[in-house]
């Protein structure tokens, strides 16, 4: 079961202090395909052309409706130096409790961004500036790629069940997996297994984790209209809180262990698994907030105004498993980071170099629901190598 860590991990993280940082998940997954060779073409290196998964981080605008991309493009004809932003109708105060709280979160979010985007480090990351075109577009290209021919039957495919696999995958490159005539790449000194979370300890065999880092299937309402509206591979199977507090994720934990969960923004869900998050034996240390940006920097929807609908943050509980009641302090809180999303829903940047000073020496690590193979880690989840598709590493047919 150990694996060694690799230092290539360090390639997300371009800036941190202990209240911000800014992630190129993009830049981690080119430096993955050029240390371990990824060659699609017999004969021809690729390592240094465009990918597919590029075209998918290339997000140029904020997430905008068409008619609303249209209006800014015309008012940036008339007075091209002008800073656009959709308009919000303003809305009534809410005096709810758990309104106030977003209100105090909100507050420190945009707080931290302001003191983050002066940074010489992002200045120097984000120096995209969309034009006209850019807006008239509305990201055309991300929406496009994903209804291609090839795309489509990528989405397709990876949402399909995959056999149970529990394997081991050495060597100094990117490996391939065959399944149903479509092939999959396998980075080195990764451990992936295909099954039902709740199968896990068969898995491990007693085996237990200094870090661990899950995304839970949350319940979701927009995933349910869409999965009902274009079809299963539009959506994913969902979980309930009790359901995912029920998971043996505290048998998983070596002591002093770190648990990373990715959250849901539903408050009632919110409340109830922090309630329950006593069952694993762990105490949460500190929240995060993952801001996702434009190439220019822009937050992907207003950070002002923010009442409901798609949010432009998502939340990352941190706890630790102290048997003896003791809980390490060292983390910082409220944490706030961002980067450029990817074009497919729910692709999470890597979180490890953000972490790895948290934990000691040669940890052993562990993601649950994976759909993607981390270099040293043990991968666990029914989608494990949807994102590891060959289609993502191909050469890209998009237009500079």
């Amino acid at each position: 079961m150990k694996l060694h860590l690799n230092s290539l991990l360090r390639m997300s993280v371009v800036y941190a202090t202990q209240k911000s940082a800014i992630l190129d998940h993009e830049s981690w997954l080119m430096e993955l395909t050029k240390k371990y060779k990824i060659n699609n073409h017999e004969g021809e290196p690729t390592e240094h052309k465009r990918k597919n998964f590029q075209d998918l981080f290339d997000l140029r605008t904020p997430f905008l409706m068409d008619s609303q991309a249209e209006k800014i493009a015309k008012q940036l004809e008339e007075s091209p130096a002008l800073v656009m932003e959709p308009k919000r109708k303003k809305r009534k105060k809410d005096h709810m409790p758990q309104r106030k709280e977003k209100e105090i979160e909100l507050t420190h979010i945009r707080e931290m961004f302001t003191v983050l985007r002066q940074t010489p480090d992002f200045k120097l990351n984000y120096q995209f500036l969309p034009n006209i075109d850019d807006f008239r577009r509305n990201n055309s290209h991300i929406r496009n790629l994903r209804k291609s021919v090839s795309c489509c039957r990528f989405m397709e495919v990876t949402s399909s069940i995959l056999p149970q696999l529990d394997e081991y995958h050495k060597g100094d490159e990117f490996g391939t997996k065959m399944i149903n005539d479509n092939k999959y790449l396998v980075p080195p000194d990764v451990h992936y297994v295909c099954d039902d979370v709740n199968n896990i300890l068969l898995h491990t065999l007693g085996f237990k984790f200094d870090v661990i880092v899950m995304d839970p299937p949350w319940q979701n309402k927009y995933v349910r209209r869409r999965t009902h509206a274009h079809g299963r591979h539009h959506g994913y199977g969902m979980m309930s809180v009790k359901d995912i507090l029920q998971l043996p994720v505290g048998n998983l934990l070596e002591d002093g262990a770190l648990l990373v969960v990715w959250c849901t923004n539903s408050i009632s869900q919110i409340q109830e698994f922090l309630e329950g998050l006593n069952v694993w034996d762990v105490k949460l240390v500190a929240t995060w907030f993952w801001l996702k940006v434009t190439k220019a920097g822009e937050p992907v929807t207003p950070l002002e105004g923010i009442t409901h609908g798609k949010q432009p943050y998502e939340r990352v509980f941190l706890a630790k498993k102290c048997s003896q009641g003791v809980v390490s302090q060292s983390i910082p809180d409220s944490l706030v980071f961002c980067s450029v999303p990817s074009g497919i829903h729910s692709h999470k940047p890597p979180l490890y170099e953000l972490l790895k000073k948290y934990v000691g020496p040669h940890p052993q690590c562990l993601e649950l629901f994976a759909r993607s193979l981390t270099p040293g880690w043990m991968c666990y989840g029914m989608e494990v190598l949807r994102l590891q598709h060959s289609f993502l590493f191909e050469d890209s047919c998009q237009d500079e």
